[in-house]
């Protein structure tokens, strides 16, 4: 399964990785009929608290999720 992300969900996704320590786990909710781009989701390896990305980039915390690898 591929998840494609935009630039900005890429930015956000490096800097996440980075203040987090070195990799994060990506996840998408496939939205059904979708014509554009969608938020994925990430959580910090190691760590159970993860984030939603929206398409522009903007990160926003989504609390505890299942632990990242």
């Amino acid at each position: 399964m591929s998840i494609e992300i935009t630039q900005e969900q890429a930015r956000a996704l490096a800097e996440l990785a980075e203040r987090e320590g070195g990799s994060v786990s990506l996840h998408q909710v496939a939205a059904i009929g979708a014509t554009g781009p969608v938020d994925v989701y990430a959580t910090p390896n190691g760590a159970a608290n993860g984030y939603r990305i929206a398409a522009d980039g903007h990160l926003t915390p989504i609390g505890e999720t299942l632990p990242a690898a």
